[in-house]
């Protein structure tokens, strides 16, 4: 058991891990934006009333993300994988700092909000399509770390973040904004999937050697170091070559060309050199990724609306 002084909300905190939201936060913003521009082409509608879904998906991924990262604390402190030293932030059973029963508590009553709040918005627009999308979400993050087939443990990581963070959350936005399946959304919301991917190659190359030991097979466990160090840097340049297709889709090529040379530049002065510096730089890496993520998604919006 680790001496500590720590209120039991800050513990509470540290499991969470809050600036790993951010990468969530971002695909809402975009997904909202779509759903807005849709709107804004048929008269749109109250101000209300066009906010309420993006807050609604919002307080959704924080409540899934912050119950997967719950799940990833207990999970891996049973399975043993951060029984040594440690890159990453403090795991708070690992470390005893909270039981793992208590933390199952927790994710327990995180998935209930969230089922409680997809049920309410199934009912309110009576679309049973939401849950079932919601219910898929649920599944994944609980099953990232957890299950008879955990995908974090099959080198899974990356396209999960990939796929959930880009197409479904930017998609799913804007259907709760409009009632229709935007697939050119899902299409774009790859953008921010590929910064949210990149976040999980980060975490995952940080924490290769810990992974290794306990059997954890990762993409990064699998490329070696030089190979994932470079899959981060991959993701990223994706994400800005996303942006120049949508220019040249939708006859932007001039703003789409500016924002991603603004967000080259970001990630070779500001993410880049971490990537090979000291490994203690790697947790800085991943919070300024997380956070380019949002500036990332902002700026896609406003190309969307130009």
């Amino acid at each position: 058991m680790l001496e500590h002084n720590l209120p039991r909300w800050k513990i509470w905190l540290l499991a969470i891990r809050p600036p790993t939201l951010l990468a969530g936060i971002g695909p809402i913003l975009l997904g909202a934006s779509f759903g807005w521009q849709k709107l804004a082409e048929v008269g749109g509608y109250p101000l209300g009333q066009a906010l309420f879904p993006g807050l609604a998906a919002l307080l959704l991924v924080v409540l899934l993300q912050s119950a997967a990262n719950l799940v990833n604390d207990a999970k891996d402190a049973e399975k043993g994988v951060d029984a040594g030293e440690r890159l990453g932030p403090m795991r708070v059973v690992q470390k005893g700092l909270l039981s793992g029963e208590a933390v199952k508590r927790g994710y327990k009553l995180l998935f209930f909000l969230a089922a409680v709040l997809v049920l309410g918005l199934t009912l309110w627009y009576g679309d049973w399509l939401i849950l079932e999308v919601a219910a898929l979400c649920s599944l994944a993050a609980y099953a990232y770390t957890a299950g008879p087939f955990p995908l974090a443990y099959y080198a899974m990581g990356e396209v999960v973040a990939l796929i959930f963070f880009g197409p479904v959350a930017v998609m799913g936005t804007s259907y709760l904004h409009t009632r229709e399946i935007q697939l050119e959304a899902a299409l774009w919301g790859c953008g921010s999937g590929f910064i949210a991917a990149a976040v999980m190659a980060i975490n995952n190359y940080r924490d290769r050697s810990g992974d290794a030991l306990a059997g954890k097979t990762t993409l990064a466990t699998l490329c070696g170091e030089a190979g994932g160090r470079v899959l981060p840097l991959l993701l990223l340049n994706a994400s800005c070559l996303w942006l120049i297709a949508f220019g040249w889709k939708h006859d932007k090529m001039l703003a789409a060309s500016f924002a991603a040379l603004l967000v080259s530049g970001s990630i070779h002065v500001w993410i880049r050199p971490l990537l090979s510096g000291p490994p203690a730089g790697l947790n800085q890496a991943l919070k300024r990724t997380a956070l380019l993520n949002l500036f990332y998604a902002l700026g896609f919006a406003v190309l969307v609306w130009v």
